[in-house]
């Protein structure tokens, strides 16, 4: 599908960096870049964050302290689970599987993800009710900006177009893990793609209200006296909103799509050949083996 509009929003980027570096390092390369790359999360959510709002030294010196505190919290309670999920993949790896497996699997994730947000609220809150006018001016052009490359990349692209970039990331994605798609799995997964249509209009809308929201709760507590309390309130429900969207039609949208993605997942998998399914198991293990490794730091 196209690149989730969660993406987009500055929340969701930093916690969604400490939950799954794991996961998405897989696709990027071996082990030291998995270890690396996490022992790395806290510059980079610094920096990204500071691309957004242009951070005054006493905002950034926070910032940095909040954001490795959230790093080290991460690193005890949460790369044990990690890896004890990552452990039980593997042992299925072997198996066959089936939608409703795999979407309980992602709603586990989906609950990791919960803990850290709930974790990360107060320094959330604290950045929040220091931002400057300034600041929030600069963020809307940051945002504007993304928004714009997001458009010229989906909303004015012909459909069949972007029914070939979902099916080439698909693809990647998979074969990251499997190795090699054979022709008839890569139409397996042209098949799930044509069937799931992407409603990029939609996407576009839920982008700009989250855009939105996220500037007025800015707005709201920057202009305001709030307490930290009343600030982690604001930033609660900010992030529930991210997460579930009050548009209807989107969370209609995007349920749909969770449950495609689950289907067509279990039936590649399920035409995995053995080589395949040991090349994801490895690919598992060494991620296991990575988050048991940095646990030990």
């Amino acid at each position: 599908m196209p690149r989730s509009r969660l993406n987009q929003d500055v929340v969701w980027r930093i916690i969604r960096a400490l939950l799954w570096p794991l996961l998405t390092a897989a696709l990027l390369g071996g082990c030291s870049m998995v270890r690396l790359g996490y022992g790395q999360l806290p510059n980079l959510s610094h920096w990204w964050v500071d691309g957004y709002l242009d951070l005054s030294t006493p905002q950034s010196e926070a910032l940095r302290a909040d954001l490795q505190a959230l790093h080290s919290w991460h690193r005890r309670q949460e790369l044990p689970l990690l890896a004890r999920d990552l452990a039980e993949l593997r042992a299925q790896a072997g198996q066959d599987t089936t939608a409703v497996q795999v979407c309980q699997m992602a709603e586990r994730f989906k609950a990791r993800l919960e803990v850290v947000l709930t974790q990360a609220e107060p320094a959330f809150a604290r950045l929040a009710m220091s931002i400057k006018p300034e600041q929030l001016q600069h963020l809307k052009h940051q945002l504007d900006k993304r928004e714009q490359t997001w458009r010229d990349e989906w909303l004015n692209a012909p459909p069949a177009e972007i029914q070939a970039r979902r099916l080439e990331r698909l693809v990647e994605r998979s074969e990251s893990f499997y190795g090699p798609l054979t022709d008839a799995q890569t139409k397996l997964l042209r098949a799930g793609v044509m069937a799931t249509p992407y409603d990029t209009a939609l996407a576009e809308q839920e982008s700009l209200r989250r855009h939105q929201d996220l500037q007025h709760t800015l707005r709201t507590l920057a202009g305001g006296t709030p307490t930290l309390a009343q600030a982690q309130d604001s930033i609660r429900a900010l992030l529930v909103r991210t997460l579930q969207s009050p548009n209807t039609s989107y969370r209609a949208q995007i349920d749909q799509l969770v449950q495609a993605n689950c289907d067509t997942f279990a039936q590649l998998h399920n035409s995995a050949s053995p080589e395949q399914r040991q090349k994801m198991a490895t690919k598992l293990k060494g991620l296991e083996d990575d988050a048991r490794a940095l646990m030990a730091h």
